[in-house]
């Protein structure tokens, strides 16, 4: 079946870089990029909101926690007693 792909430059200078160093046809260069990625899609598992940020999110313990103040009043004097012992 024949195809017509429509490139940038850029990137028809890249295909054509990979087919000199591969010593491949360009149609060789495209089937086998397509297949790897492919294989790509089927071995990444499926990922979610929390995999997407798996490796940012922790637990954060501020002490214990007083539900008569904000959090912002018991972080400014976590801060402020960190400061102290500082000095």
């Amino acid at each position: 079946m024949a195809l017509t792909v429509r490139m940038s430059p850029e990137t028809e200078r890249a295909l054509s870089r990979l087919t000199k160093r591969r010593k491949l046809s360009r149609s060789d260069v495209v089937r086998e990029a397509i297949a790897r990625y492919e294989e790509a899609q089927n071995e990444a598992p499926a990922e979610g909101p929390y995999d997407a940020w798996a490796d940012v999110l922790g637990i954060v313990n501020l002490g214990v926690r007083d539900t008569g103040r904000t959090t912002g009043d018991q972080f400014a004097d976590l801060v402020r007693a960190d400061t102290r012992r500082a000095r």
